[in-house]
């Protein structure tokens, strides 16, 4: 008897049942769509918290490539090349919020460093973060950028991180004259006579004091983001059909 009722149902409101049950399988689809991302991040902060304990690579050794580095542990020696540095604007502070400002967006110092076993080749750094400025936009913390040689330590990541990217880059240079870019991409940075390394490494060296925040983010950061808009889809698509069934019941009533 319901059964035949629902079929009925059904027939005589053929565009409501085709719309809700779109609307139920899209909710779903979108929702295991963010449960297989958080997946994927699962499996990657696992996979970089693996290669991490791996031997220290020493990036004076050989021309490696992203594949032999990637997430590894690396040193590198050699000299700053200040001139050269980059702000990367609108990046998140590692654990969501500065514990010293409470300030949640700011600057990455991204730099080359120019090795030492050759001075052709050249090695993009993630110095660490800095709180944006909220009176001045371009203005940023001052760094302390040593002129002798450097020896750091790392973790290999294949870039500096990437924004939403609405329109081509303008040119902007911050308080201390370096250029502001939202994204860098290392195949479009060239140097004459210069080699880069495929990779950029992000600086650990937490008794360094530059003035930079070399916090990593955590493992699984990220993840419970993932989570909530799963959890979102889900409801809209079991509210969906709930409301289908109760304006078919008041319909019969």
């Amino acid at each position: 008897m319901i059964v035949s009722r629902v079929i009925q149902d059904i027939k005589n409101r053929r565009i409501a049942f085709i719309a809700m049950l779109f609307l139920v399988v899209l909710g779903l689809e979108l929702g295991l769509w963010q449960l297989r991302r958080a997946e994927v991040k699962i499996q990657k902060a696992q996979q970089v918290l693996d290669l991490a304990e791996q031997p220290l690579l020493n990036a004076n050794e050989r021309l490696w490539t992203l594949d032999q580095a990637l997430y590894h542990r690396m040193q590198a020696t050699g000299y700053w090349m200040p001139e050269r540095g980059v702000w990367l604007q609108n990046r998140p502070h590692a654990l969501g919020k500065d514990p010293k400002t409470g300030i949640a967006t700011g600057f990455n110092l991204i730099m080359p460093l120019r090795l030492t076993s050759n001075p052709e080749m050249v090695l993009w750094v993630n110095r660490g973060w800095v709180p944006r400025s909220f009176e001045q936009i371009n203005q940023v913390t001052p760094v302390k950028t040593q002129a002798e040689k450097v020896t750091i330590v790392g973790i290999v990541f294949p870039d500096s991180g990437k924004t939403y990217q609405l329109a081509p880059e303008a040119e902007n240079k911050a308080s201390d004259g370096l250029k502001i870019q939202e994204n860098l991409v290392i195949d479009q940075e060239t140097y004459e006579g210069k080699q880069l390394l495929p990779f950029v490494l992000r600086e650990q060296n937490t008794e360094i004091n530059d003035g930079l925040d070399k916090t990593l983010p955590p493992p699984k950061s990220g993840v419970n983001t993932h989570y909530g808009y799963a959890f979102q889809w889900f409801g809209l698509a079991l509210m969906t059909f709930l409301y289908w069934g109760f304006t078919a019941f008041r319909k019969r009533s």
